[in-house]
């Protein structure tokens, strides 16, 4: 099961997608990442930098949640977007970049990403990544 969650009067703020661990992570993050990088006006090669970092996230989150869900907030500025994954276990922010090595290529959401923080909040933390293009 997945839901959202947008500004109460449809103005550009920040989303929350709630996935259930599993199959479904990829496909319904990918095409909501889409859709925000569209509203940031991102241009096109930035938007497929941005679904490409979704698409390694839904892959590796699963493993480093702390819950069965993945949860990610995403809010979209002046050709920015900002996505915050997590609640994730003590040290699966930091696991979680590293997970993003491909064979071959190397840290993809490390080359792709503008900003990359894990902030620790409570007992979890949090994975933040900032895709921007600059006007």
């Amino acid at each position: 099961m997945s839901e959202a969650a947008a500004s109460p009067d449809g103005s550009p703020g920040t989303t929350r997608v709630s996935i259930a661990s599993g199959p479904l992570v990829g496909p319904v993050l990918r095409r909501v990442v889409g859709m925000l990088a569209a509203r940031a006006d991102l241009p096109l090669d930035r938007l497929d930098d941005a679904v490409l970092v979704a698409d390694l996230i839904a892959s590796r989150a699963p493993a480093h949640v702390a819950a069965p869900v993945v949860d990610v907030d995403l809010e979209t500025g002046d050709r920015t977007l900002f996505l915050r994954v997590g609640p994730l276990r003590p040290g699966g922010g930091d696991a979680l970049i590293v997970d993003a090595a491909v064979p071959g290529v190397g840290n993809v959401i490390e080359q792709l990403a503008d900003d990359i923080s894990v902030e620790p909040e409570g007992d979890a933390e949090y994975l933040h990544v900032r895709l921007a293009y600059p006007a």
